[in-house]
């Protein structure tokens, strides 16, 4: 019937057509119009067959990205994402439905075969619909239609099977931005042959005087959630507690390293971190030259990492001083009894804005504000670096408007927080957070390995005398040090208080960016940093830009009608004068007209 009804029957009403026209225009008529639905009925089918779109944005907001298709490109065996959503939704989400579905088209098409795209409606399937409820699928929406608000239950989730492992779930997406991240979480956790391991030397707790009954009150050492990986993403890393002894030493695969106010290293410990970074290792070190504390009043002691020798041979040093910055953590409380907003001056939390944080960096690429509680400063020799083949670069620094206090043990924050804003002499930016990367000398090369458990070697007893001494070796790849010199900015004490938690968010992206790119690749990362990417107006962030951004958003708004208007007014003029010339020409030629006096 198809073949009967394409060959036969639509050519012959078509020539019929043709043949009854009684003029040759409405032949032709009827020819373009003919054509023109033939390209578009063509169009619409290589269109169903390989889905395309254009995208304009300058950020390529809506195209599948470069990290995304990287990680499509893990896949060895096609993937199937199922979809789960309501053929009915609210209207007010059914722009969010249909941009999903565009971008599961997009996917599938970058995919090349490797992705398969369902989309499903439980509605009808109450076994399934159930099931869908216990995983978290079912979401309550709320709708706005005037003075009224309706809520109702909508899915728009997802489950991703791929070879034998267990289903990926994606219980709730709400917008098309998401999917690039979420999914290639996903993705790369199927697709990864086993976890990447990040070891974590974290300061031991604290031991507690005896409470009531004898016991003792839990109490960590702020640290927990990142040595238990309670974090986004944590679940995707093997998190093993290190204390770098002969026991528990740094995995040799380890992807990533985190010292965290690691105390006075020893001779074999510093070994152990040398190695591991000059054979291509990975390390964060959260360390200063001081710690504070606040018990029975503030109180200030020396923390000496041990690695202070091998960084300066880097070209790092730690500066000995408190570092304070006008810009600031800006608390303010209300006064119960006069009722007054008062204002809390912290010049020893550090705000580092983002026009002082590094934008080029896959760590801190549109980073928020940084917030770093008594940062001490860290000075960098470029020269020294170089020398040792290291690339260094500043991922953060202070304000122009910082300075120092003097360490002192009776160092009170309280006291010298305070200062006049047209008084106080400032000196200029402070680094806080710095990376190298390059091959690392490894000075203990040929040389005997540090015995275990202090920074002498152990005297051999008769029983070792005939064992060989061990010789010192690495094969040397190249590593990366990160190093941020404000460990207080990812303590619980502060992430978790109720005033400053919310704004040290950014700390913890931070953290996540880093433990992302070291142990999953930029890929991931770069795929966090695009959820959040807005398009700014570069080189305008300070406060004296104010009216530079003020004017040039006015002009984006008001710019294209008013030319609009401008360019319609001077056609209006051209055209008016081109008829005013020609009837003064006929005036001329012919007779009088209306234009003539």
């Amino acid at each position: 019937m198809w073949f009967l009804l394409k060959y036969v029957i639509i050519p012959l009403i078509i020539a019929l057509i043709f043949y009854f026209l009684p003029r040759k225009t409405d032949r032709l008529i009827f020819a373009s119009i003919l054509v023109s639905s033939a390209v578009l009925i063509l169009a619409n089918v290589l269109a169903d067959r390989r889905f395309s779109r254009l995208d304009l944005t300058s950020e390529k907001r809506y195209s599948v990205s470069d990290p995304f298709r990287n990680i499509l490109s893990r896949l060895q065996d096609p993937a199937t994402v199922t979809y789960y959503t309501l053929k009915q939704v609210p209207t007010s989400f059914e722009g969010r439905k249909r941009d999903i579905l565009d971008k599961l088209n997009e996917i599938k098409t970058a995919a090349n075969g490797k992705v398969e795209i369902e989309v499903v409606d439980p509605t009808e399937n109450k076994e399934l619909r159930e099931k869908l409820q216990k995983e978290g699928f079912e979401h309550p929406y709320q709708e706005f239609n005037k003075d009224q608000v309706s809520v109702s239950n909508i899915y728009s989730g997802m489950k991703i099977t791929y070879q034998d492992k267990p289903t990926g779930a994606i219980p709730g997406i709400g917008d098309a931005e998401q999917l690039e991240y979420a999914l290639g979480s996903v993705l790369m956790e199927l697709t990864m042959s086993k976890k990447p391991i990040i070891a974590i030397q974290s300061p031991p707790t604290p031991p507690q005087p005896p409470q009531f009954g004898g016991q003792q009150q839990k109490q960590g050492s702020g640290y927990e959630w990142l040595a238990g990986g309670q974090w986004e993403d944590g679940k995707k890393f093997d998190i093993k507690q290190v204390d770098i002894s002969e026991n528990n030493p740094i995995p040799s695969d380890a992807a990533l390293l985190m010292l965290i106010r690691p105390k006075a290293l020893n001779e074999r410990q510093r070994y152990e971190v040398v190695k591991y970074v000059a054979g291509g290792g990975k390390v964060l070190l959260l360390a200063s030259p001081f710690k504070m504390s606040r018990e029975f009043g503030w109180h200030a002691e020396k923390t000496p990492t041990g690695l202070e020798d091998y960084l300066k041979e880097c070209g790092i040093t730690f500066g000995n001083d408190f570092v304070a910055d006008k810009s600031n953590l800006d608390l303010s409380f209300v006064d119960i009894f006069s009722g007054r907003r008062q204002r809390i001056r912290t010049p020893f939390f550090v705000k580092i804005k983002s026009e002082n944080i590094d934008q080029t960096s896959v760590l801190t690429r549109l980073m928020p504000d940084l917030v770093m509680p008594f940062p001490a400063e860290l000075k960098t020799d470029d020269a020294q670096a170089r020398k040792n083949g290291l690339a260094l670069s500043i991922l953060a620094q202070t304000s122009l408007q910082s300075w120092t206090k003097p360490y002192s043990d009776a160092f009170d924050p309280d006291k010298e927080g305070k200062y006049d804003d047209d008084k106080q002499q400032t000196d200029g930016k402070k680094t806080i957070f710095v990376q190298l990367e390059g091959q690392f000398p490894f000075p203990y090369d040929g040389k005997p390995v540090p015995a275990w458990g202090g920074d002498k070697p152990d005297k051999p007893d008769d029983k070792d005398k005939e064992k060989k001494v061990e010789t010192a070796s690495v094969s040397k790849k190249p590593g990366r040090f990160l190093l941020c010199s404000a460990p207080d900015a990812f303590s619980e004490a502060y992430l978790g208080d109720q005033t400053l938690g919310q704004q040290l968010r950014g700390n913890i992206f931070l953290i996540l960016n880093i433990a992302t790119t070291c142990g999953l690749g930029d890929d991931m990362t770069n795929l966090r940093v695009k959820q959040y990417e807005t398009r700014a107006l570069k080189s305008m962030t300070a406060k004296e830009d104010d009216s530079k951004r003020n004017l040039l958003k006015l002009a984006l708004i008001a710019g294209m009608p008013l030319l609009v208007i401008i360019v319609a007014l001077i056609r209006t003029i051209l055209r008016r004068t081109t008829q005013v010339r020609y009837e003064r020409k006929f005036a001329q030629t012919i007779g009088p007209s209306s234009f003539t006096p």
